[in-house]
This record gives C-alpha cells, structure tokens and sequence, in this order.
C-alpha cells in the first residue's frame, strides 16, 4: 500500500509540478489583487478623496446616476453590470458588452464616483504587456494558464483533479513501514538543517505537505471545484450534499423592451426583502445589479446574513428582464448543503474571509505550494541522475567482463 502511494505520488507530482509552480506563485499575488490593481493600474483604478465647503467627505453619485453617465459615455457597448458599493479612494467598475466591433474590445470600464468622469475602459487579462491588464492576466494565469476559454479551464481541472489525488496518497507515503508508527513518523515532519543539500531539498518536501497538508488538500478540491464544478465536483459531492437546481438558459422575447435598470433593481429588491422574511434573515446592504443576456434575466445581490463574505453580496434574487416575474433566488448558506460547503471552499479559496490575516496566510501557503513544487522536482531529478549514473557504471562493467577473453580450457579445469 505504501509503496503503491509512493509510485502514484511520484508521477502526479511530476504531472501537476510545473502548474502548481504557477499557480501558487500567482495565488499569493492575487491574495492582494485590489493592492496590486491600485498599485500597477493607479490611472483607472484610483481616484482622488473630494471633500466639500465644510470640509466633510464630499458626495457620490447617485449608482443610477452614474449608470446613466456610463451608458453616454460608452457608445458601441452595453452596460451590463454594476456595483452600488462606493470606496473614497476608488473608481466604480461597470461590466461591459461590445455592441459595435469598430469599437475596442473591452468587457470593463472604470468611472469616476464624484463626477462621473470616465477613466478608462479595458479588456480583463488581455496582456501582461499593459498596465492596465497586467493584474487580470495574472488572474487568468492562475486558474487557466492564460490559455483560451475553456481549454485552459480544463486543463487546470485535470491538474487540480491530479493534485487532489497526489495529495490523497502524498501522506500516505510518508508513513513509516514497520513499527513503532509514531515514533518512526515523527522525523518526516521535521527539516535538518545540518544535513546536504539533496536531504534539506527532500526534508522541505516532505515537512511543508505534511504540516499544510489539510490546507493544500482544500485548495486542490476547491481548484477542481471552480473549473470543474458541473463535470466533476458536483456529481461527487451530490453523493452525500444536496445542491440547489442549476438554472436553465432561456429564449429572450425580445418582442418586449427591457425594464429599466432603475425599474429592475426596485423589483428585485423587494423580492430581495420578501425572502429575508421568508427565510429569516437580514439585509445588510445591497451589492451588485447585472444583466445576464443568457438567462435574460437582472440578478440582484445583497449582502446578508447568511453570506460568508463581508466586503460583497452573494444573496441573489433572478427577475425577468422583461416583466419583472421572480425566476429564482439564491442563499450561499443555510439553504441547501452542497451550497453552504461550495460557498465556503470558493471565499476560503480565494482569501474572502478572515480579514488580512487570511490573506497573508494564503499568500505564505502560495508559495509553500510554489515550494514543494520544486523541491520535489528536485529530488526527483537528482535520483534519477544518480540512478542514471549507476546504471552507467554497471553497464560499463559488464562491457568490460565481455571483453575479457575467456580462460583456456586447460586453465580453467586446472586441478588444484
């Protein structure tokens, strides 16, 4: 059993090394992803703090305001999607869709929250040679390689798929073969200091995926989750959770207009306020409005009490674009159990929760990853060199013995 795990451990890790390099160097830089889009991108991301007559913190634009100067400022687009949430310091982000193809190919744009002034619109991760979208790549390198959708969202699955079983038997084969277990196995959670470069490569290896072990084994089945959640996740957590029903696309009747987005988000946030009472809980603030052309449907967010996340809104509600009939809504937690584990596997991913401590932790256990990873790429080439030397030598010396001549036969039934 232990050497079974050794071998599958061995040819996993050679598999998934190289993208786990990739993907924890860049999950530690996207633990701080609005820090770094701030830094890099200051030009549409930051804006400067107004203040009035007073002195006191000058007034923002109404959100619908604000959408409406979107909407002038960008002919060619649609609009669809934007958040209510206002930072001093910060633009607001609007969602965009190419309506015109003269038009640049952008899906963001980025307004001023006091004048309404448009600051820029671009491309999320086109390129890591524009500031602009540098940050996003960095997002796009991290769970698909930067490979177009949605071969390298695929890829990445399989790699998670791999590592969550590299890490299923990585444990395994440390453990020790023959009695006494606990005192034998303790030396593997352990690194020498005093000892050679191979041994320190090989102790770093094996100490840092047994003590994070548990930790690497969530972000591997959450990874599989967030690329492969309908062909694999689902269909193996349904086994023992129950998950909400996924939504099916729908016809646009496009005989009919639009709801206005004021209209839409007056609809939605009632419906919003009749599940809280239904369900018992509480609104904390409202979060996001959007446009889904493949349902047609406005998807309305709050943040309430059964989010995990305390920065956004994850409570939806799902109305028809056209008539405002309620078509579904959707609890992150307490509702169904599938829903509830996903919801935390995907914010403790991705460093939602737990406020800044959490996020350096990701940040440190990301290049753990990007640690082991090579470590164990390490070790393994300097066996296979040294194994590759022995089977030189010994090659070398049965060459040698066939090139002997053979004892005379005389000589070699010689009497002593």
């Amino acid at each position: 059993m232990i050497s079974f795990s050794v071998f599958i451990h061995k040819w996993t890790g050679l598999l998934a090394a190289a993208f786990l390099i990739v993907a924890g160097v860049t999950g530690s830089l996207l633990a701080f992803e609005k820090e770094l889009e701030a830094l890099v991108n200051p030009g549409q991301y930051v804006v400067q703090p107004r203040l009035d007559e007073q002195g006191r913190p000058a007034a923002m634009l109404d959100p619908f305001e604000l959408h409406a100067r979107a909407v002038a400022a960008l002919p060619g687009y649609q609009v669809t999607g934007f958040p209510f949430l206002r930072t001093p310091d910060r633009s607001v982000p609007f969602n965009l869709t190419r309506g015109d193809p003269k038009q640049p190919d952008a899906d963001q744009a980025f307004l001023d929250p006091y004048d309404g002034r448009l600051l820029g619109v671009r491309k999320y991760g086109a390129t890591p040679f524009d500031r602009t979208t540098l940050i996003g790549f960095i997002y796009k390198l991290h769970y698909a390689l930067a490979l177009p959708a949605p071969y390298g969202q695929w890829l990445f699955g399989l790699v998670a798929l791999v590592w969550t079983v590299n890490c299923l038997v990585g444990i395994v084969s440390t453990f020790p073969r023959i009695p006494p277990f606990w005192k034998r196995w303790l030396p593997a959670w352990l690194i020498k200091h005093t000892g050679s470069t191979y041994r320190l490569h090989y102790d770093v290896h094996r100490a840092s995926g047994l003590w994070l072990w548990a930790v690497l084994f969530l972000f591997a089945w959450s990874s599989v989750m967030l690329n492969l959640r309908q062909e694999i996740y689902t269909p193996v957590m349904s086994t023992f959770l129950e998950f909400s029903a996924t939504p099916e696309p729908r016809k646009a009747d496009t005989s009919k207009p639009l709801l206005g987005w004021p209209q839409a988000y007056d609809i939605a946030s009632r419906a919003m306020d009749e599940l809280a009472a239904q369900h018992g809980f509480t609104v904390n603030f409202r979060s996001h409005l959007f446009y889904n052309r493949r349902f047609d449907a406005f998807i309305y967010y709050a943040n309430t009490s059964r989010d995990v996340q305390s920065d956004r809104g994850q409570t939806g509600v799902f109305i028809d674009a056209r008539s405002g009939a309620l078509l579904g809504s959707r609890m992150p937690t307490g509702a169904y159990s599938g829903d509830t584990v996903s919801r935390w596997l995907q914010s403790l991913h991705m460093a939602k929760v737990f406020g800044l401590p959490f996020r350096i932790f990701v940040a440190f256990v990301g290049l753990a990853l990007a640690i082991s990873a090579y470590t164990g790429l390490y070790v393994w080439w300097k066996k296979r060199k040294a194994r590759l030397a022995r089977d030189d030598k010994l090659r070398i010396k049965a060459k040698a013995l066939a090139a002997q001549p053979a004892p005379h036969p005389h000589q070699a039934h010689r009497p002593l």
